[in-house]
């Protein structure tokens, strides 16, 4: 007869391997994240680890996490003092001086915002702030959305959003184009499907608030869009779109400086059917990490299309204002011209 603590030392170490092997099962990648606050300036970066592809393709993709974060913190000051930084900064070579830099770049940053404050220069109500949105995070693929918001000053504040989209096996930034088979045309598949959705707003707008809203203009993909894809095989496109400044009017019309709101507005056809410019909704994160960072996010879960209003700098445009689009698609409508 087994005695009652050879049992218990049985079941003790059946408990030990079911549970020990719970991390080998799981696929997900582990995503840390990086806040820096110093006085006007708020940032936070993400970065990972545990790609299929190694520590070197971590770093890879790290560095590139905190590159397009810097070039927007570096916009923030004059050429002189962006190069007297770069000047007593090397490059990062691992993952810890990465994040140092970035760091010291933001300290640095609001040092020099602080001092054109104290000798008068009208910088007093800059800002910059950064989060981002994990889409989906596995250890063959990584799909994230930096958005970045600052204002230096004029009649709005610049937002950006860069999709980033990672192949885990080799660092790889895809590219949408990437997704597809070779030579297939799913641009114009994908076109009809945002048409589609831009109709339907616009024949809601039309209905249900009785205005005559102008028709949209027509998407065209080339390939090198702005984009995600998230856990539930959806393909989110982040469309810029140019509107021309009215004559007689501000050179841009979006949100003001003092209006430093943690959600960005609508689409004019949003504005019009939902009546309201906010309504975005605050995250926390993903895959076992945090991935807000308090972050306002435009929800496209119930609307066709999202849509921040920014004075994202256009060449050659410079009197209007852009509109950041999203349009949800689904991946299962192309599964016979998907990569596998």
């Amino acid at each position: 007869m087994v005695s009652v603590k050879r049992v218990a030392v049985l079941l003790f170490a059946a408990a030990m391997l079911i549970f020990g092997s719970l991390p080998a099962l799981a696929a997900d990648l582990a995503v840390k994240e990086n806040k820096t606050r110093a006085g006007i300036l708020n940032v936070t970066v993400p970065y990972i680890s545990g790609a299929v592809g190694g520590k070197q393709v971590d770093l890879a993709v790290n560095r590139e996490l905190f590159s397009v974060v810097n070039a927007e913190l570096m916009d923030l000051l004059t050429e002189a003092e962006a190069q007297s930084f770069r000047n007593t900064h090397t490059t990062e070579p691992d993952l810890a001086d990465v994040i140092r830099y970035n760091s010291e770049l933001v300290k640095y940053a609001d040092k020099m915002i602080a001092e054109r404050s104290d000798s008068g220069r009208s910088s007093a109500s800059w800002y910059a702030r950064s989060e981002y949105e994990v889409k989906s995070a596995k250890n063959t693929f990584f799909s994230v959305v930096l958005k970045i918001r600052t204002y230096t000053g004029g009649a709005s504040d610049k937002v950006t959003w860069k999709a980033l989209n990672f192949d885990l096996r080799d660092g790889r930034i895809l590219e949408l184009k990437d997704l597809f088979e070779k030579d297939v045309d799913y641009a114009t598949r994908l076109q009809t499907l945002i048409g589609y959705q831009q109709q339907g707003r616009i024949r809601l707008v039309r209905y249900i608030k009785g205005k005559n809203v102008a028709d949209p203009v027509p998407v065209t993909i080339t390939g090198q869009e702005n984009f995600y894809v998230d856990d539930h095989y959806n393909l989110g496109l982040i469309i810029y779109s140019f509107a021309p400044k009215k004559k007689a009017e501000p050179a841009v019309t979006e949100e003001k400086p003092s209006e430093k709101a943690d959600a960005g507005s609508k689409s004019a056809a949003n504005e019009e059917l939902f009546g309201t410019t906010g309504a975005e909704t605050a995250t926390k994160e993903t895959q076992g990490s945090t991935s807000g960072a308090e972050a306002a996010e435009v929800e496209n879960k119930t609307n066709p299309a999202g849509s921040e209003k920014a004075s994202v700098p256009i060449s050659g445009q410079n009197a209007g204002s852009v509109n950041i689009e999203v349009y949800d698609i689904s991946l299962n409508d192309f599964a016979d011209l998907i990569k596998l």
